[in-house]
């Protein structure tokens, strides 16, 4: 397998939801409220969710990931709430490894072919339940999570059998705010955000 080379960690130029308000807590469904408010855990699945699923390869063989500054601000943002934060993916990069130290993110597994065995793991060493666990992924492999956490998130660009096992669908696209939707949305909900925020709009 080939290593990879760390990515750096670009602004992004144009959002899926560009021009348009944030998303509101408020204007979800109940049953998806009613989902995020245990949540103390979220895993993302990498390519395709916190990246556009795009892959550079170079000449040596090396591998470039692009990464979304903003999603992961978001990530900080749930960990000073309080909310873990952990990935499994089924490829091994060492960007990803780079990107998880960066925003410390100590639970990360690569090359996870069968995540349900990952996630069990996880679950195990937390000692959390399903329903306080949320999972956010893109394409077939993410499908046994998903139908197993109390919260399962897909990007609107996930494979469409994916689609139909998600609790909620993001506006935002993978690698392009996706992430951070999400955990401006479970803050929201579990009525953290604004004094998480408020710091940022102090004179």
């Amino acid at each position: 397998m080939s290593s990879c080379r760390t990515a750096g960690c670009v602004e992004p130029n144009q959002r899926s939801v560009a021009g348009e308000q944030p998303v509101n807590a408020a204007l979800l469904e109940e049953a998806i409220r009613i989902r995020m408010l245990p949540i103390r855990l979220m895993i993302f699945d990498v390519d395709g969710v916190l990246t556009g699923g795009q892959i550079i390869i170079h000449d040596d063989g090396t591998e470039t990931k692009i990464f979304d500054v903003q999603d992961g601000h978001g990530v900080k943002l749930l960990q000073r709430a309080g909310i873990d934060v952990a990935l499994i993916t089924g490829r091994t990069c060492r960007a990803v490894e780079h990107r998880a130290v960066g925003l410390g993110i100590a639970r990360v597994y690569q090359g996870i072919h069968r995540k349900l065995e990952a996630y069990d793991q996880i679950r195990k060493e937390t000692g959390l339940e399903d329903r306080e666990i949320g999972y956010m992924g893109d394409d077939l492999i993410d499908i046994p999570v998903m139908r197993r956490v109390g919260l399962a998130v897909a990007v609107p660009n996930a494979s469409y059998h994916v689609l139909p096992y998600a609790h909620y669908v993001t506006r935002a696209s993978g690698g392009n705010g996706a992430c951070r939707e999400v955990c401006e949305l479970l803050l929201q909900v579990q009525g953290r955000w604004e004094a998480l925020a408020a710091r940022y709009f102090e004179t």
